[in-house]
């Protein structure tokens, strides 16, 4: 379709949706739902979601189907946005995206798709609410802690050093490590760990990747690396942690090693 096509059906469906007294969903409802997002404010999106009001969603699509999916894709990506600005690490907010988007473009169902649409915005809320209820961060964006921070999530697959990071940002290692102890509440090493380990979590719950894989994947020297330094941060080791939470897969042996 062109652009001449397209305003064509713009112009129809404006003169349509005033002729028989459509309207979309309002936008102040819109605001309050993505705000609650951002500020990390879980109630605050139970309310919004389930605020009475006039309005209609668009059609997307001819398909029924097809049209919900459209949709909930579209208020995934930007609940997406809603989560960075209120302090969620870009490239986290995208892979969850990315991982809703598929999910929801597998559905069969409308239900179902928006269900993910509504599990999506929690999960963002809730990762939000974790950021800002820790009283150790600061409300102040230095931009240097925001590029250090940037940096470790694009890299977590790396073997990270301090020396390494302060040289991609073109600060003294010393300087840096002074800085993100003083805003942060934790050391940059710390850090690190403490990021890994969430996405170790993440890995040993929901795959069936081994231990020795898992390091790898996150740059770690060996298994029994990545275990000493996960247990640091959780209490657990990868063993009990797994067998605690991890889901089982139907048809599938769960995979354990020594942890």
């Amino acid at each position: 379709m062109n652009d001449q096509a397209i305003m064509q059906h713009y112009s129809s469906l404006v003169f349509e949706n005033q002729e028989e007294g459509r309207v979309h969903n309002p936008y102040d409802q819109e605001i309050r739902e993505q705000s609650s997002i951002e500020r990390g404010d879980i109630q605050g999106l139970r309310q919004s979601i389930a605020e009475k009001y006039t309005g209609e969603v668009g059609t997307l699509s001819k398909d029924t189907l097809r049209s919900e999916k459209n949709l909930s894709i579209c208020v995934v990506a930007v609940s997406c946005r809603s989560a960075i600005r209120g302090g969620l690490a870009p490239e986290l907010a995208f892979s969850l995206s990315d991982s809703y988007i598929r999910e929801i473009d597998a559905c069969r169902s409308v239900s179902e798709a928006r269900q993910l649409l509504r599990s999506a915005q929690y999960k963002y809320t809730e990762m939000v609410h974790g950021l800002q209820g820790n009283p150790k961060r600061r409300n102040e964006k230095n931009p240097h802690i925001q590029r250090c921070r940037d940096y470790i999530f694009s890299h977590l697959h790396d073997k990270l050093e301090v020396r390494e990071i302060a040289e991609a940002l073109s600060l003294s290692p010393n300087y840096l490590s002074e800085l993100f102890g003083r805003l942060e509440g934790t050391t940059l090493n710390q850090f690190i760990h403490q990021t890994k380990a969430e996405l170790a979590k993440n890995m040993l719950v929901y795959s069936q990747y081994s231990y020795s894989e898992i390091a790898a994947y996150l740059g770690y020297s060996s298994q029994s690396h990545l275990g000493r330094q996960f247990k640091k941060v959780t209490g657990y080791t990868l063993d009990r942690y797994r067998r605690q939470f991890g889901v089982k897969n139907s048809g599938q042996q769960e995979i354990l090693e020594n942890g």
